[in-house]
C-alpha cells in the first residue's frame, strides 16, 4: 500500500534522529520529538499527507482550529534483547491522546488515553499518561501521538525503564503525599476545633482547605485514579469548578472577621450576595464549552483575589495584619496565575515536577488554620472578660436574691411533691397501657405469610433509622428487591406456587443478613425492602449482588414443579438530611429498581440523584 511505502521512507529519513535505547537504558527526561499540525484523523491519512515535521521538546503547542497536534518519537534498539519502556506524557489534563506504535515493518498498534476517557480504558490504569512500549531487538520504532486538547497544548515527554519509573514515582508520591498529608492534617485540625467549639468559621476553613486539597489532587491526577476515574465530565470540568469554589470560599471567612475586609458588619449582606452570585456563576459556567469555562473560572478567580487585596489595603486593621493578609492573597494570586499560565501557553514543560502549586496551597492552608485559631483565641479572651464583668455584677445581686430563692424553692418543692404523686399514678397507668399496646403492635408488625416484618413496621423503623443517620451522620442504605416476571409464576404454576416463591425469596434474603440491625420487610406483593443502618453504598451493593446471585442459583420445588426465578434490585445510600421526608430513601431506591427493570432485569442499579440532571 502507498502509506506503507511512505512510512518506510520516513523511517529511513528519520533514522539519524532516533534515540538509541539499549538494555542498560534507565531514563530520558525532556525527550525531544518532532511535531506537526494536521487535519488527519488517523495515521494512514497523516502519512499520505507527507507532513512537514518540526523539532520540539517542551514548549507549548498551539495547533490551528480544526487540526490536531501530531508528535513523532523515533527509537532505535541496537541490542540483541527486547527492551521494555514507558513513554510518559507529563500532563495529566490532556483531553484525548491516540498513540500509534510501529516496530520496523510491523502493523501499527493503536492505544487511546487522556482524561476524556474513563480510567479503565487507559492502557495502564495510572494517574499519569503512560504508553507501554516493547522495543524488539535490532529494531527501529516510531511512536506517533495524535493529541486533541481544549486549549494550549503542553505535552512534555519523558522515556523510562519501568523499574526506574517505579522508583521515581515512589519518591514522587512519597514527597507529594507528605505535603498532601500536611493539608489533610489542617483539615483534621479544623474539623476537631469545630467539633469542640462549634464556631462556624472552623467549618468554613475545613471547606476551603478541603477544596485546596481536591484541586491539588485533581491537577496531579490522583483524583482521576482514586476518586472519580469513571466521571469524565468531572475530570474535565473539575479544574474550573474547584478553582472558582476555592476562591469564593474565602468570603465566609471574611465575614467572620478572621480575614481583613473593607465592609462593616451591617454590610455583611453584600458579602453573602457576592457569594451567592459567585456560586451561581460558577455553576452556570460549567454549561459552557470547556475552554471558555476554564478561562472564565481563572478570570473570575483572579478578579476576586485582586478584589480581596484591594479591600484588605483599604481596611482599618493593624498594619502587620494587613500586610500578612496581602502576602497570603498575593501567594494565591501567584498560584492561580501560574496555573493559568499553563492553560494560556505562557509556561511549558512538566508542571507536575514543579511543586509551586503544592507549596503555595500548603502555605495558604497553614495561614488559614493559624488565623482561624487566632480568631477563636481572641473571641475566647473577649468572652472571658465579659464573663468576669458579668460575674462581678451577679455576685452583688446574689445576696438580694437568696432569700427570694429560698421561698421559691419551698413553694416549688411542695408543687413538685404533688406533681410527683400524680405523675407516679399516671406512669403506672401508662405502663399498663404500653404493655397492652406493645402486645397488639407485635401482632400487627409481622407479615402472616412470609413471617418477616410488614410494611407498617417498616415505615416506623425507617423513620427511626433516618433520624439516627442524621443525628450520627452515618450512611443509611436501603435496597428494594422485586421478583422478576412474578406474574408468569402465578400464571404457569398457580397462586399457591407463587406464595411459596415469595416465602422462599424471603428466606433467601434473611440468610444473607448477618448483623442484628439489618432487617428485611415485605413491602408489598413480591417486593421486599432491606434496611441497612450504618452501611456504605459499596456494602449495600455487595449484599444486593450476593442475594441476586443466590436467587439466580436457587431452584424451588413445589408440587412436582421446579421453579427458577431471578430478582432485580434498586439501591440508595446517603446520610439523611431531612427527617421530615423519610420516604425519600424508598422513592430513590425504587427509581433504582425501575432502572434495573428497564435495563433487562436480574441486575442491581444504584440510584444517584445527579442522574436526573
Amino acid at each position: 500500500m502507498l502509506w506503507r511505502l511512505v512510512l518506510l521512507m520516513m523511517l529511513l529519513s528519520g533514522a539519524t534522529q532516533a534515540l538509541e535505547v539499549s538494555a542498560e537504558f534507565k531514563q530520558h527526561q525532556s525527550l525531544s520529538y518532532q511535531y506537526t499540525y494536521n487535519q488527519a484523523e488517523n495515521i494512514q491519512a497523516l502519512l499520505l499527507s507527507q507532513p512537514q515535521w518540526q523539532a520540539g521538546q517542551y514548549h507549548p503547542l498551539k495547533p490551528p482550529a480544526d487540526t490536531h497536534a501530531w508528535i513523532r518519537v523515533t527509537l532505535h534498539n541496537p541490542g540483541s534483547i527486547e527492551v521494555p519502556l514507558l513513554l510518559s506524557i507529563d500532563n495529566n489534563l490532556l483531553d484525548k491522546i491516540t498513540a500509534y506504535i510501529r516496530h520496523d515493518e510491523a502493523s501499527f498498534l493503536t492505544l487511546a488515553l487522556g482524561d476524556a476517557l474513563p480510567l479503565l480504558q487507559r492502557p495502564i490504569k495510572h494517574e499519569a499518561q503512560l504508553i507501554p512500549l516493547e522495543l524488539p531487538a535490532h529494531s527501529h520504532s516510531q511512536v506517533y501521538l495524535k493529541i486533541s486538547h481544549h486549549g494550549t497544548l503542553n505535552a512534555p515527554l519523558s522515556l523510562w525503564h519501568p523499574i526506574e519509573y517505579l522508583k521515581y514515582k515512589s519518591k514522587f508520591n512519597l514527597l507529594y503525599g507528605i505535603l498532601a498529608g500536611f493539608i489533610l492534617a489542617m483539615i483534621a485540625i479544623n474539623v476537631t476545633l469545630y467539633s469542640f467549639t462549634r464556631r462556624r468559621y472552623f467549618l468554613h476553613g475545613t471547606v476551603i482547605i478541603g477544596l485546596f486539597w481536591l484541586l491539588i489532587v485533581h491537577l496531579y491526577g490522583f483524583s482521576y485514579r482514586y476518586l472519580y476515574g469513571d466521571n469524565v465530565w468531572l475530570q474535565q470540568y473539575g479544574q474550573s469548578l474547584l478553582v472558582m469554589l476555592s476562591t469564593l470560599a474565602l468570603i465566609p471567612i471574611q465575614r467572620s472577621k478572621a480575614l481583613p475586609n473593607l465592609l462593616q458588619a451591617k454590610h455583611d449582606r453584600k458579602l453573602t450576595q457576592l457569594l451567592i452570585l459567585g456560586v451561581i456563576m460558577t455553576l452556570l459556567s460549567q454549561l459552557l464549552p470547556l475552554p471558555v469555562a476554564t478561562f472564565a473560572a481563572y478570570g473570575m478567580a483572579l478578579t476576586l483575589v485582586l478584589g480581596y487585596i484591594l479591600c484588605t489595603m483599604r481596611s482599618r486593621y493593624r498594619r502587620t495584619t494587613k500586610m500578612t493578609a496581602i502576602l497570603i492573597y498575593t501567594i494565591m494570586l501567584v498560584t492561580l496565575s501560574y496555573q493559568f499560565g499553563f492553560e494560556l501557553g505562557v509556561f511549558g514543560g512538566a508542571q507536575l515536577d514543579r511543586p509551586v502549586t503544592y507549596v503555595c496551597y500548603l502555605i495558604l492552608s497553614l495561614y488559614l488554620s493559624f488565623v482561624l485559631t487566632r480568631q477563636f483565641i481572641l473571641e475566647r479572651e473577649k468572652h472571658i472578660k465579659a464573663q468576669q464583668h458579668k460575674l462581678a455584677r451577679t455576685q452583688a445581686e446574689d445576696a438580694l436574691l437568696k432569700e427570694k430563692l429560698k421561698l421559691q424553692e419551698q413553694a416549688q418543692q411542695e408543687l413538685e411533691n404533688s406533681i410527683d404523686e400524680r405523675t407516679f399514678e399516671l406512669q403506672v397507668t401508662l405502663r399498663e397501657l404500653e404493655e397492652k399496646n406493645h402486645e397488639l403492635e407485635k401482632l400487627n408488625m409481622e407479615d402472616p405469610m412470609t413471617k418477616v416484618k410488614n410494611r407498617r413496621y417498616f415505615d416506623k423503623r425507617l423513620m427511626m433509622e433516618v433520624r439516627r443517620s442524621r443525628r450520627e451522620q452515618t450512611t443509611l442504605s436501603l435496597i428494594i428487591l422485586d421478583i422478576d416476571f412474578f406474574k408468569k409464576v402465578n400464571d404457569n404454576y398457580g397462586h399457591l406456587a407463587g406464595d411459596h416463591t415469595i416465602c422462599a425469596f424471603a428466606r433467601l434474603i434473611e440468610q444473607h443478613l448477618k448483623r442484628p440491625h439489618d432487617e428485611v420487610f415485605r413491602y408489598g406483593g413480591e417486593e421486599f425492602v432491606i434496611l441497612l443502618p450504618n452501611t456504605s453504598q459499596d456494602g449495600a451493593l455487595e449484599l444486593a449482588e450476593q442475594i441476586r446471585l443466590a436467587t439466580e442459583a436457587h431452584e424451588l420445588k413445589v408440587a412436582g414443579h421446579h421453579i427458577k426465578f431471578t430478582t432485580s434490585a434498586g439501591v440508595y445510600s446517603a446520610i439523611a438530611q431531612d427527617t421530615g421526608n423519610p420516604t425519600l430513601f424508598t422513592d430513590l431506591a425504587d427509581k433504582g429498581l425501575y432502572m434495573a427493570k428497564q435495563q433487562g432485569r436480574n441486575r442491581i442499579c444504584i440510584y444517584q440523584p445527579k442522574q436526573e440532571t
